[in-house]
């Protein structure tokens, strides 16, 4: 008897769901999307419970005909396309007929709509995927969606859905990035009934940029380009907007939210040219292109476009860039020039013999493995007791400090060994109840974006416990009273440890990580007697040999090993 069957619909349908919907922002994804199509003008969305429990989108649009109520309920319905060529002229945001298929297949779902020229709305009850009813109602003009309980009917789903402020920050982040890139509509933005952002219609990109991310508009520089037959808006940080995570960078594709890796690792890398590997720009990049040279149609959930000629055209958006910088605050980013260099990377050589000494060496084998323990650990000590013993002779690019010791050169990463001793001397403190805090007189206010202010809200009594003192100041801004006294830099630091997502990783390790990750930075000049001193303090350390993110923070030279490369 042959083993394959043609599965039952139900079964499908939930299958489908699955491909479409991944979360609660995935459904908040395909309902604005609709809504922006239907030509609206104001959208108001209400979260409940990280929308595990409700997501409510409303919009004044042109409304569903009552005839295609219940048709846009069955998969692949759409009004978009019609012909394999419409794929190639894409001019909406939705266009496969798969959005509420999908969610009402996993959800309770209740849909309600009228259009203007309607006397009266409709609305339509869908439950896993099963029409439960239909029936005239009164309303404006326009759509509402409530969908309820998602993955109700998928207990697997639903189980490994992520934390509440983790499925929150994916819906907020799914919510920002239609709002900047759709100024013109008024978006409003209910979490837990409470409204935390009524955005007012603007033509104006860059207002709606600094206005939904908190950002001050001298530090933002927008212009209006043309590239060939591309046509190009972008908004671009100076040396003053620096993130410690990639999450205030936005690409748009004929008014599309996208991801394009060449695009953006293009403009990350030009700007490591005067931040260091720690910080990231902030930009948006606007591209209008002809239809015939993008496919929107490579990705499910149509997050990846593929670009005609993208070298090309990151290529041209860099030397743009490059361009607006010196036109108007270059000199600025000159004067405050402080982290130079491309991040560089200590990169292991398995196959290096054991003159070279380097620190991490490769276990092949279990019985190896032993070996190769007893030999490091011996290498370990062997250079504990070398730094105690040496003796600094210079500095090398104002990033890695340079010790003779004996027979060999130990070449130190400034940044790192500062890092590991910050990251001790905190835990030590955290551990014995000791943390020595800076008390401030005047309150250091520290202006946050909508989200950051959400996590702020769920987690301002645990940083406390890690000397974080910190009070509401206003509706966007804290105040800082008190912090660790070893942070160098503050704002960065509560930035760093409230970009985690996860409340559960809000522990002494992972904090304090977070927290020491600025400190002495690559380019930063210190004198003879501070190189002294830090290698004195790493020789104490516990674990000298990396920084707290596991990067190596020496490398011995030997005398043979350079011997070698002389040919000596």
């Amino acid at each position: 008897m042959g083993k394959v069957n043609f599965l039952p619909e139900e079964v499908i349908s939930k299958i489908a769901g699955g491909e479409v919907i991944e979360s609660p922002a995935s459904v908040l994804k395909e309902l604005i999307e609709n809504s922006i199509d239907a030509n609206s003008k104001k959208i108001e969305i209400k979260i409940e419970n990280s929308g595990k429990k409700l997501i409510y989108v409303k919009d004044d649009g042109e409304g569903i005909e009552a005839d295609d109520i219940e048709k846009i309920f069955g998969r692949y319905s759409t009004s978009k396309i019609r012909t394999k060529e419409d794929l190639y002229n894409i001019r909406t945001l939705g266009f496969r007929g798969e959005a509420l298929y999908s969610i009402g297949a996993v959800a309770d779902v209740i849909l309600k709509s009228k259009t203007k020229n309607s006397d009266i709305g409709k609305e339509i009850h869908i439950r896993g995927g099963k029409k439960l009813s239909i029936k005239e109602c009164a309303m404006h003009d326009g759509t509402i969606l409530e969908v309820r309980e998602l993955f109700f009917n998928i207990p697997a789903r639903r189980k490994f859905l992520k934390s509440d402020i983790t499925e929150f920050r994916k819906v907020f982040n799914i919510f920002i990035q239609y709002a900047i890139g759709f100024p013109e509509i008024n978006f409003i933005f209910e979490n837990e009934n409470k409204t935390i952002l009524n955005l007012i219609p603007s033509e104006n990109y860059l207002k709606r940029f600094c206005e939904i991310l908190n950002l001050n508009e001298d530090y933002l520089i927008y212009r209006q380009k043309k590239i060939e037959n591309i046509d190009l808006e972008i908004i671009i940080g100076d040396i003053n907007l620096k993130r410690p995570q990639k999450n205030m960078q936005f690409i748009f594709v004929n008014r599309r939210p996208v991801y394009n890796y060449i695009l953006s690792s293009a403009i990350n890398n030009f700007y490591q040219s005067f931040f260091s590997s720690e910080f990231f720009p902030v930009f948006a990049v606007y591209l209008q292109i002809a239809n015939q040279n993008i496919d929107v149609n490579i990705h499910p959930t149509k997050r990846e476009v593929k670009i005609k000629d993208e070298d090309r055209i990151a290529k041209k958006i860099i030397d743009i860039i490059n361009e607006i910088l010196k036109e108007g605050k270059i000199k600025k980013i000159e004067a405050e020039r402080k982290y130079l260099g491309q991040k560089e990377k200590v990169r292991i050589n398995e196959k290096i013999k054991e003159e070279n000494n380097l620190i991490f060496q490769t276990k092949k084998t279990e019985e190896k493995e032993i070996y190769e323990l007893f030999k490091e650990e011996k290498i370990k000590v062997i250079l504990r007791e070398k730094l105690k013993r040496s003796c600094f002779i210079g500095v090398f690019k104002s990033k890695y400090l340079i010790f003779e010791s004996d027979d060999s050169l130990l070449i130190v990463d400034q940044h790192a060994v500062m890092e590991r001793i910050n990251y001790e001397i905190f835990i030590n403190q955290i551990e014995k109840g000791k943390i020595q805090i800076q008390q401030i007189l005047t309150p250091i206010i520290i202006e946050l974006n909508y989200e950051e202010m959400i996590i702020w809200e769920k987690t301002a009594k645990i940083l406390e416990r890690f000397g974080f003192l910190t009070t509401r100041w206003s509706e966007n801004k804290i105040a800082i009273h008190g912090y660790p006294s070893l942070i160098k830099d503050i704002e960065f630091a509560i930035r760093n440890i409230l970009d985690e997502k996860d409340i559960k990783k809000y522990d002494k390790e992972e904090v304090s990580k977070r927290a020491c990750r600025v400190s002495i930075m690559a380019g930063e000049k210190i004198t003879d007697k501070e190189a002294k001193y830090l290698i004195e303090k790493l020789a104490k350390c516990k674990n000298p040999f990396v920084c707290p993110h596991g990067r190596p923070i020496i490398i011995e030279l030997t005398e043979n090993f350079l011997d070698r490369q002389f040919l000596r």
